[in-house]
């Protein structure tokens, strides 16, 4: 799975879980403030991005742009 492919499946689990449209998730939205995440979907999205994408996070992601960055370290290394 290409980089592009992975971000775009992260987008859309956090979409999921978030219960909004994966348009609506941009990279510098913050998951609490801007899309009204509540500290359960948090620990929702760093459990299935470690289980969906192999991404293990020390704290759950705040932005998409978090997550963005450690699939691009990921596929950098």
């Amino acid at each position: 799975m290409t980089c592009t492919d992975q971000i775009a499946k992260a987008r859309a689990v956090v979409a999921k879980i978030l219960e909004v449209e994966p348009a609506e998730i941009n990279d510098h939205a913050d998951f609490r403030a801007d899309l009204d995440a509540d500290s359960l979907q948090l620990a929702e999205i760093g459990a299935a991005l470690e289980d969906e994408l192999g991404l293990e996070t020390e704290a759950p992601p705040g932005t998409f742009a978090e997550i963005r960055d450690l699939l691009a370290a990921e596929a950098a290394a």
